[in-house]
């Protein structure tokens, strides 16, 4: 994690989120419908460890440095459609819920082509909540319960209006067959 000035020896821990295809569903999500999912092989992958700050640091193949304080996590018009307000919104919705939230450097790789299908924005929402997960939380979250988190941010922060098939694909893995209940708001 040169990127943040760690040592090549520094310990650290792995991450990983898969992409999603649809089976069938794909939109009735928005309604409430029932949806069939599928994760797929390919998937993006984070190494991190906490910082001993306020600040998370994701540094992304492809998108370079994204940096947000966990002390600011109201919604910033600005950031819509852009990896901050991913982060942001997930790191804000696991607080909201209660959930221990700290400082951390993850660099991320993905296999998951944005604009390709796979719910690449939702694995990224995953894998942010399965980071936060496994190093504050003590792996207490469920995996339906980092997919509504992650349809939050997306819909709230990043500025888009999705239903649920997408994380849940994500967070769940294999094939998921769910009735789908938009979970708006977070407080």
């Amino acid at each position: 994690m040169k990127e943040f000035g760690k040592d090549e020896n520094a310990e650290v821990a792995v991450f990983s989120a898969p992409g999603r295809t649809e089976i069938g569903g794909n939109h009735t999500d928005h309604q409430r419908g029932k949806v069939l999912t599928g994760a797929v092989d390919l998937d993006a992958i984070a190494c991190a460890a906490p910082n001993g700050t306020d600040t998370v640091r994701i540094y992304s193949e492809g998108y370079g440095l994204t940096q947000i304080s966990i002390g600011e996590l109201e919604p910033v018009r600005e950031e819509e459609n852009t990896t901050a307000a991913i982060v942001r919104g997930t790191i804000a919705a696991i607080s909201a819920k209660g959930y221990k939230v700290g400082g951390f450097d993850a660099w991320v790789t993905s296999d998951v082509p944005g604009d390709s299908g796979l719910s690449s924005s939702a694995c990224f929402e995953v894998l942010i909540a399965v980071t936060v997960n496994g190093l504050f939380c003590g792996n207490a979250m469920e995996a339906a319960e980092m997919a509504k988190i992650g349809q939050y941010a997306e819909n709230v922060y990043f500025g888009k209006p999705s239903g649920l098939l997408d994380q849940m694909g994500c967070a769940i893995g294999g094939i998921v067959a769910k009735e789908c209940w938009l979970t708006l708001p977070v407080q």
